[in-house]
C-alpha cells in the first residue's frame, strides 16, 4: 500500500475518495470497477467479493461472464472472457472480512508491474471501505430497530394514557358525550384513520340511529374498503358499535381489530355507566323540545352528505330563526316562553315529512334537515309552509303571542366542504332573509359569504383605523338661504383604507357600532372637530360645528362628561356645538336618551335630530325632549323640482311649518340647484347645505372657502 502511494499518490487518493463517497457496498463497487477500468485504460473491470461476483462493467448490455471473473487469482495473467475474448488480467485482492478482488482486464497488451502495485493499493482502499460501509448499514440497522422497538413502546403507553384518561372520565361522572367523543378520537388516533363513528341506537327513532362522530375531515366522503367493526353493548345487550373507515389506500392489521375493541368495551362501560337511555337522550336531544340537538343534527346531515346518490337527489337544510320572540319572552315570563318554543317545535314538526329531521340549536334557532329535496321548489315549499304554521297567533298563558320566522336555504351540492360549511351557508341566508324585511325566506349565494368576509376584514382594520392614522374629518358649511352667509360647518367622518380605498360611512359606522369601536372613534371625530372649530373661531367667533353622534355613544352615561372635557381643552363654549342624533334614538333609548340630552343641554350644546322624516319619531317625543334644530332628510328635497307646480314639497312644508310651531330651526340637507333653494326659502326654512353652496372639504381647504365667503369678523 505505501509502495503504491509512493508510485501514484494522486490516483489513488482520488479512486478511494470516489469510492468512499458513494452509502452502500453495491454502489461503492460499481464505482470501483469503472475508475479502475478508466485508471488502466482497460476495456473491463469488475470487483469480487467473496466468491459473488458485485459489479462488472465493459460488457454492455450482456451478462457478465460472472465464472470466468471469479475464477481469476490476484496477479497477472491472461483469461478467456465470454464477449470480450482472450485478456490480459490484472487482479489485487484483499482480506479484511469480507475478502475480495478487484479486476481489470485489456486486450492490447499486460499490465506492468507499477499497475499492479497501484491497483493493489486500490483494491485494499476499495476493501477498507466496504467493511467500514457494512459498518455503518449494521448500525442504521440497529439504529432503525431500537427506533421501532421504542416507537412501539410510546404507542402501548400511549393507548394505555388514553384508555386510563377516558376510565377517569367514566368514574368522574363527565357528560357522556365527551366521553364518547374522547373514545372516537383516540380510536381513529392510534388507527391512524381519519374517522371512527359510534353508532348508537335511538330508542326515540328507532330507524334513525345516533352518529358520534370525529376525525373526519370536512366534506370528506366514505372511504373505499372494508370497514373494521366492534360491537358495543349496554348491560350486556347489543346496543350498536364502533365503526372504523379503513386508512386511505390501505387495510388495517390484524392488531387493529383488538385495539378497536379496547375502545368499544370503553363505550360499553362508558353507556351502562350513564344508565344509557337517558343519558343518550340527554346527549343528543333537547331537554326542552325533545328534539335532536345539533350535535344529532350535524351527524345526520353528514350522513346524508356522503350517502350516494340517486337521480337528482339532493340534501337541502333550513336555518330558522324566530322573530320578535325576545321581545315576547320578555313580557310574558320565561316559563311561557319555553311554552312557546315547544309550541314552536310542534308546528315545525308538521310540516315536514317522515324521514325530515328537526332540530332545535338553543335559543329561538331551529334548524331542518331534507333529504330528497329533488328540487330547490320542495325546500322553498317547506320554507313556506314553516314561515306560514309559525305566523299565525299562539295561545300561550291565556294570551295571544305573535312571533315570526326568517328562514334560510342551504343546499349540499358538489361544491360544499362538509355540514359546517352548509350550516353556515344556511345561516348567512337566514340573516340576508332578516335583512330583507323578517317572516321570508332566502336561499344562500356565494355573494352572501363574500359580504360576511369583507364585513370580517373590515372589522378587523375599523379596531386600529384611529391608530394607523387612516380616518379623517371633512366639513361642509351650512349657510342661511337667505344670503348665501355661512353659519356654521358639519363635521363628515371619512376612512380610507390602505387596500380598499375609500369606504362609505353608510357602511362603516354601523360595522363600528356593532364591534364597540364607535366610541374610540366618535370621541376621536369630536376632538378634531372641535380642534378645527377653536382655529375658525378667532376670526370668525360666530361659526358653529355640527358634530354626528351614534346613538351608542350617547347611551354611554360618561358621553356628557368628555363633551364637557373636550370643549374645555379646546377653550370652546357650549354653544360652540350641536350634536346631531337620529330621530330613531327617540324611540329606542327613550328614558336613557332623555336624561342624557338634559345633561348635554346643560353644557349649552345644541341638539338636532338629522335625517328628520326617515324614522318612526312621534310628536310626542319632539315635546318631551330638548331639540333645537330639524334637519330635512335629502330625500325629501331633491322631490323638489325646477317647476313648482311639478315637484313634490308636500313632506317638507310638513317639517317646516312643525319646525315653526314648535320653536326649532330647520335645515336642509342636500341643496343642489338655485330652485330647490329658492322653493325652501319660500317655505320658510331658513337654512341649509349641499353642493350648490360646497361640498365637503378637507380642514386646509376650510379656512380659505371660510374667508372668501365671509371675510369679516361679525356676529351671529
Amino acid at each position: 500500500m505505501l509502495d503504491a502511494f509512493q508510485q501514484s499518490p494522486h490516483q489513488l487518493v482520488e479512486f478511494i475518495t470516489a469510492v468512499a463517497a458513494r452509502e452502500d457496498g453495491v454502489s461503492a463497487a460499481q464505482a470501483a470497477a469503472e475508475l479502475a477500468s478508466e485508471e488502466f485504460d482497460a476495456e473491463v473491470g469488475a470487483v469480487i467479493v467473496g466468491d459473488r461476483l458485485e459489479a462488472a462493467v465493459g460488457f454492455g448490455s450482456a451478462p457478465p461472464p460472472a465464472e470466468a471473473l471469479c475464477a481469476i487469482r490476484p496477479g497477472l495473467g491472461v483469461a478467456d472472457l465470454r464477449g470480450v475474448g482472450i485478456a490480459h488480467v490484472a487482479a489485487a485482492g484483499w482480506d479484511d472480512a469480507p475478502p475480495g478482488r478487484l479486476v481489470v482486464a485489456r486486450l492490447d497488451r499486460g499490465f506492468a508491474p507499477e499497475e499492479h502495485i497501484l491497483l493493489l493499493g486500490m483494491a485494499r482502499g476499495l476493501g477498507l471501505t466496504l467493511r467500514t460501509i457494512e459498518a455503518l448499514e449494521t448500525e442504521r440497522r440497529l439504529r432503525a430497530e431500537h427506533q421501532r422497538q421504542a416507537e412501539e413502546l410510546a404507542e402501548r403507553q400511549r393507548l394505555l394514557e388514553i384508555l386510563l384518561d377516558i376510565q377517569r372520565s367514566i368514574s368522574h361522572r363527565k357528560p357522556l358525550r365527551e366521553i364518547l367523543d374522547a373514545i372516537t378520537a383516540g380510536a381513529a388516533t392510534l388507527l391512524g384513520v381519519q374517522r371512527v363513528s359510534l353508532v348508537l341506537d335511538d330508542a326515540l327513532d328507532p330507524g334513525r340511529p345516533i352518529v358520534a362522530r370525529t376525525n373526519s375531515p370536512a366534506g370528506g366522503s366514505a372511504p373505499a374498503g372494508d370497514a373494521l367493526v366492534a360491537s358495543v353493548h349496554v348491560n350486556g345487550r347489543p346496543a350498536g358499535a364502533l365503526v372504523a373507515a379503513p386508512p386511505e389506500g390501505g387495510e388495517f392489521d390484524p392488531a387493529d381489530a383488538e385495539l378497536l375493541t379496547a375502545f368499544a368495551e370503553h363505550a360499553s362501560l362508558a353507556l351502562t355507566d350513564a344508565q344509557t337511555l337517558q343519558a343518550m337522550q340527554e346527549a343528543f336531544h333537547d331537554e326542552l323540545t325533545g328534539l335532536p340537538n345539533r350535535a344529532l343534527f350535524v351527524g345526520r346531515l353528514e350522513q346524508a352528505l356522503e350517502a350516494p346518490r340517486a337521480g337528482e337527489r339532493e340534501v337541502a337544510v333550513l336555518f330558522v330563526d324566530l322573530d320578535r320572540f325576545k321581545a315576547v319572552n320578555d313580557s310574558i315570563g320565561h316559563a311561557a316562553g319555553d311554552e312557546l318554543l315547544r309550541a314552536v317545535a310542534g308546528r315545525i314538526l308538521g310540516c315536514l315529512r317522515t324521514g325530515d329531521t328537526a332540530a332545535r340549536f338553543g335559543g329561538d334557532e331551529f334548524a331542518v334537515l331534507l333529504e330528497g329535496a329533488r328540487s330547490a321548489a320542495s325546500a322553498e315549499r317547506v320554507a313556506d309552509r314553516v314561515i306560514e304554521a309559525v305566523r299565525r297567533p299562539f295561545q300561550i298563558a291565556g294570551k295571544t303571542v305573535l312571533v315570526g320566522a326568517s328562514i334560510g336555504i342551504a343546499y349540499g351540492d358538489d361544491g360544499v366542504e362538509g355540514a359546517d360549511e352548509l350550516l353556515r351557508n344556511a345561516d348567512l341566508a337566514m340573516y340576508q332573509a332578516k335583512r330583507d324585511g323578517r317572516g321570508r325566506r332566502a336561499t344562500f349565494v356565494p355573494a352572501m359569504l363574500t359580504a360576511v368576509l369583507e364585513r370580517v376584514e373590515l372589522e378587523t382594520a375599523l379596531q386600529t383605523a384611529v391608530a394607523r392614522g387612516e380616518l379623517s374629518v371633512v366639513y361642509q358649511p351650512l349657510v342661511a338661504l337667505e344670503d348665501g352667509r355661512p353659519t356654521g360647518v358639519e363635521a363628515l367622518l371619512r376612512w380610507t383604507h390602505p387596500t380598499l380605498g375609500t369606504v362609505a360611512p353608510s357602511t362603516f359606522v354601523p360595522i363600528a357600532e356593532d364591534i364597540g369601536a364607535i366610541g374610540e372613534i366618535g370621541r376621536w371625530a369630536l376632538d378634531e372637530a372641535c380642534a378645527r372649530a377653536a382655529a375658525a373661531r378667532r376670526r370668525r367667533p360666530w361659526l358653529r360645528m355640527a358634530v354626528n353622534v351614534s346613538a351608542h355613544q350617547v347611551r354611554d352615561p360618561e358621553f356628557p362628561v368628555q363633551v364637557e372635557a373636550v370643549l374645555d381643552r379646546h377653550g370652546l363654549p357650549g354653544d360652540a356645538l350641536t350634536l346631531e342624533l337620529t330621530e330613531t334614538m327617540l324611540v329606542d333609548e327613550h328614558g336613557d336618551a332623555l336624561a342624557q340630552m338634559e345633561r348635554l343641554k346643560a353644557l349649552g350644546v345644541s341638539i338636532a335630530l338629522d335625517d328628520f322624516g326617515t324614522g318612526y319619531s312621534a310628536l310626542r317625543y319632539l315635546q318631551q325632549f330638548p331639540v333645537d334644530e330639524l334637519k330635512i332628510d335629502r330625500s325629501f328635497v331633491a322631490q323638489i323640482g325646477d317647476d313648482p307646480d311639478e315637484g313634490d314639497d308636500a313632506v317638507v312644508r310638513t317639517i317646516v311649518e312643525l319646525g315653526r310651531v314648535m320653536g326649532m330651526h330647520t335645515i336642509a340637507e342636500g341643496i343642489e340647484t338655485p330652485a330647490q333653494a329658492q322653493r325652501l326659502q319660500a317655505l320658510g326654512c331658513r337654512f341649509g347645505q349641499g353642493f350648490l353652496f360646497a361640498a365637503p372639504m378637507p380642514a386646509d381647504r376650510l379656512e380659505a372657502w371660510l374667508e372668501q365667503a365671509a371675510p369679516v369678523c361679525r356676529a351671529a
